[in-house]
């Protein structure tokens, strides 16, 4: 991963990660508590690899973000050239 994709992904991992340490829950708590993979939750957070979608919108849900909230943070966290470059 590399380019815009990589950026995507460090700004998902970013607000995901906040938004849980804010709301002081444990990684594990959270994974257990809303039935979510380590492994999964470990690939979002490390941004490693592409998540899926499906993953992320999950884990977003069980912060208890909704989509319009979370499409803000990321679009505020996002460079403001973003869409401008190109991989």
């Amino acid at each position: 991963m590399q380019g815009n994709s990589l950026i995507l992904y460090k700004a998902i991992s970013k607000i995901i990660h906040s938004t849980r340490v804010s709301k002081g829950i444990k990684y594990t708590d959270f994974c257990y508590e809303n039935d979510i993979p380590m492994s999964s939750y470990d690939v979002i957070i490390n941004a490693s690899a592409q998540s899926s979608y499906y993953n992320i919108a999950r884990v977003v849900k069980a912060l208890g973000l909704s989509f319009e909230e979370f499409g803000k943070m990321l679009d505020e966290e996002l460079p403001d050239d973003f869409m401008n470059n190109e991989e």
